[in-house]
């Protein structure tokens, strides 16, 4: 009996070991389906005060040195603000959410500014 109660935990061990492993591999094709890359729509079509590559990459950066020099300095640059990017951006669930949701963040833009939801909404905030 001991013997059988040896290998019944061996075997047990090995499964629950590689029971990620498995799991990924079963559910990787879903899981991949599912998520797919967002696609940010612009409302207001024109130039953007950086390349787009660089903006996708940095413009968290941007905000935080424009929010910086606002808060700490006093010194407003009407190109870096938020503002601006809301006369092009105007729809943050459709343009914003899209993607951090995607990846998994939430800004903390919102915490102090409104910005709503919807393009036309009235003032809905503070998610």
């Amino acid at each position: 009996m001991s013997k059988f109660t040896g290998v019944v935990a061996v075997i047990l061990f090995f499964i629950l070991l590689s029971f990620p492993f498995i799991y990924n591999s079963l559910t990787v094709g879903v899981l991949n389906s599912v998520s797919a890359t967002p696609q940010p729509k612009l409302e207001k079509q024109g130039k953007c005060i950086r390349d787009t590559d660089w903006m996708r990459h940095n413009h968290m950066n941007l905000l935080k040195h424009t929010r910086e020099n606002t808060v700490r300095n006093g010194v407003r640059v009407t190109m870096d603000s938020i503002n601006n990017c809301r006369s092009c951006h105007s729809n943050r669930k459709e343009f914003c959410d899209s993607c951090h949701t995607y990846v998994g963040i939430k800004p903390e833009c919102w915490n102090c500014h409104i910005y709503p939801l919807h393009g036309n909404d009235k003032i809905k905030n503070h998610g």
